[in-house]
């Protein structure tokens, strides 16, 4: 029996593991100032794929790369059990792309969203929380 393309593409795409990795970045607010020191995650199948995603995340945000290492390198230090944010984050209410800031999560009990600033957690409140009060 012969198989489609497409179902060879997708068990192929299916059998790479992505292994989870983490960056730590400097972050300089101005030139007196000392710089901020942010750690992310993210998946990446490998390590040129890892660098690639690094690499170019650091030319969009004018950060600098201090080192990125396979989080199973970590198994003996506190990094391994954190989890720390995703190396590029979508916003629950505007849906923008952000990550130069810790994403701020929502509050209420069972719900899951992120949030790149106060505003979109307020708005996001008013429509979805103020709503199920009211029933």
């Amino acid at each position: 029996m012969k198989r489609k393309k497409n179902d060879v593409e997708n068990n192929d795409s299916e059998s790479i593991p992505h292994i989870l990795w983490l960056v730590a970045f400097k972050k300089y607010d101005s030139y007196n100032s000392e710089p901020k020191i942010i750690l992310r995650q993210f998946y990446s199948p490998g390590f040129y794929e890892s660098y690639d995603m690094v690499k170019s995340f650091s030319e969009k945000s004018n950060f600098e790369i201090l080192w990125f290492k396979e989080k199973n390198n970590f198994i003996n230090h506190p990094y391994y059990s954190r989890m720390f944010p995703l190396l590029e984050s979508f916003c629950t209410y505007c849906n923008k792309k952000y990550n130069e800031n810790e994403p701020i999560p929502c509050n209420e009990i069972k719900c899951y969203g992120e949030f790149c600033s106060r505003s979109c957690l307020d708005e996001h409140h008013k429509l979805r929380h103020k709503e199920q009060e009211k029933k």
